[in-house]
């Protein structure tokens, strides 16, 4: 977290030790220090206050989350994910949502705390979204190399992951508990599709990243009750029979887990997708 020189004018007395103010350029920020707030008033100026710590406080997250975060986690740590942040919002060129200051940060510290306990870090969706998310991955290898500098903390591939996920979240306006649902999902998907057929990363190349995207996609398309529509669905049933039931194990799989509705126009484009992967593998 920066330094800031004041003046400030108080806003509002969060506690004895606490206020949240605004800067000369209409910044909002909290300052914590020892007898800070105490006999504070809204609009007050401190010209000079000797804070102990300042946060500025991103716009859409709210005061005691901002609080919260600043009091249980290190300035240093704070940083870091906001420089993430900031990345992400340069790379992948869109805004994200605000949650992602305090979701994302208190991840970060949660995983720094893991890792100096020597816990391993799982994931085992890892595959599936360095596969389905691959500019928020590279975003996230670029934070693991800012962590690693700025913190001198080397964090697993599987962590990155999780960072990919915090920042397609935050990309989407989803909670990351959603996103990784559908990770989950799509997992199990395909080592059911793989007991079926095969191994599919090693051997399907082009057409496997097709089918997560295309699964990403139809399982978007579910949820949100988008309808498309399949004209040649009596043809795939008919000419591509084993790949449509196999498609169709996929649809029961997606809503018993999910709880929806899987049309029948979907099941006919995933066919498609798993008899060009067929294909490959005879």
């Amino acid at each position: 977290m920066a330094t800031i020189e004041g003046p400030f004018t108080v806003q509002r007395i969060l506690s004895n030790n606490a206020v949240i103010a605004n800067t000369v350029i209409g910044q909002d920020v909290i300052l914590l220090g020892k007898g800070m707030g105490f006999g504070r008033k809204a609009g007050d100026l401190l010209k000079s206050p000797k804070y102990e710590k300042i946060y500025v406080v991103p716009e859409g997250v709210a005061e005691h989350q901002a609080l919260s975060l600043i009091e249980q986690v290190e300035p240093a740590v704070i940083q870091v994910a906001e420089d993430i942040i900031e990345l992400a919002k340069t790379q992948l060129g869109q805004a994200l949502h605000p949650r992602v200051y305090v979701a994302l940060t208190d991840h970060i510290n949660f995983t720094l705390i893991r890792l100096s306990q020597g816990m391993e870090i799982k994931n085992p969706f890892i595959s599936e979204i360095e596969v389905m998310y691959p500019d928020e991955f590279y975003v996230a290898t670029q934070g693991a190399k800012l962590i690693a500098e700025k913190l001198s903390i080397t964090i697993p591939r599987e962590e990155i992951g999780f960072i990919a996920l915090h920042l397609h979240a935050a990309r989407h306006n989803r909670s990351v508990g959603e996103s990784l649902k559908h990770s989950q999902v799509i997992s199990k998907v395909i080592q059911h599709i793989e007991i079926q057929i095969g191994p599919l990363q090693e051997n399907s190349g082009l057409n496997y990243t097709r089918l997560l995207t295309h699964l990403q996609s139809s399982i978007h398309r579910v949820i949100t009750n988008t309808a498309i529509e399949n004209p040649f669905m009596e043809h795939l049933k008919k000419d591509f029979t084993r790949s449509y039931e196999l498609a169709r194990q996929v649809g029961d799989i997606i809503e018993m887990e999910l709880q929806v509705k899987v049309p029948d126009a979907e099941i006919g484009y995933l066919t498609i997708h798993l008899e060009r992967i067929r294909g490959k593998h005879h």
